[in-house]
């Protein structure tokens, strides 16, 4: 069978992730990494592929037929924002699956999302676009993780939560079901969350408790 080529955008440990994740589905033949961030590693490789430079290399892309790009970084409103430009220059956002994951089929996994293994998403559940579920993490029934959202390794978000875009749910954090996570706020790692939280807002600990606003997107 022939593989689609497929271009990860970040060159850091969850960029390798990424490329794991797309070997294993078996579709994929990752050409290589673009990286805006850390220029000065471009001339050589990284995860076993070559850097294609940064945002320039969009255009040779381009004349070669490649079209797929994965996103293989965290900060959660830039996965927002350059999914949107790179999908306005003609590119498509690859949804990657990690064939241990398992997803209902009720299920609704948004358009440049990346599944980690081992991760549950149980019927009703609605993951939004460019969303990281990374390992482990569990998403109980009904609940919906809107876009740019990063849930973090062994996070367990209960039934009928929703989660608002371009939050971050940090390491191991829990959240009781039928909260409300408000857009754009970061949950430190650990943290058991039992009230809903505002948007634009670092909240952390056991109860999580809203330590002060947030002054710059992440």
């Amino acid at each position: 069978m022939t593989k689609t080529p497929l271009v990860i955008w970040g060159a850091s440990g969850h960029a390798a992730v990424v490329a794991n994740i797309a070997s294993l589905c078996g579709l994929w033949e990752v050409v290589g990494f673009i990286d805006d961030v850390n220029c000065d590693r471009m001339a050589g490789t990284f995860a076993g592929k070559p850097f294609l430079g940064g945002e320039e290399a969009l255009a040779s892309l381009k004349q070669k037929g490649i079209r797929h790009i994965a996103l293989g970084f965290g900060h959660c409103s830039m996965r927002v924002k350059k999914s949107e430009s790179l999908k306005n220059d003609g590119f498509e956002l690859v949804t990657l699956i990690h064939p241990d994951a398992v997803i209902s089929d009720s299920a609704i996994i948004g358009e440049g999302t990346v599944v980690g293994a081992g991760v549950i998403v149980d019927p009703g559940c609605k993951i939004g676009r460019y969303t990281i579920l990374n390992n482990s993490a569990v998403i109980c029934h009904g609940s919906t993780i809107d876009d740019g959202v990063h849930v973090c390794p062994g996070v367990r978000i209960g039934g009928d939560v929703h989660v608002g875009a371009c939050c971050w749910i940090g390491i191991g954090s829990c959240v009781v079901e039928r909260l409300r996570i408000g857009a754009q706020s970061y949950i430190g790692a650990g943290s058991i969350v039992t009230k809903d939280i505002p948007p634009g807002v670092l909240a952390y600990g056991n109860p999580a408790r809203v330590i002060r606003s947030l002054t710059e997107a992440f």
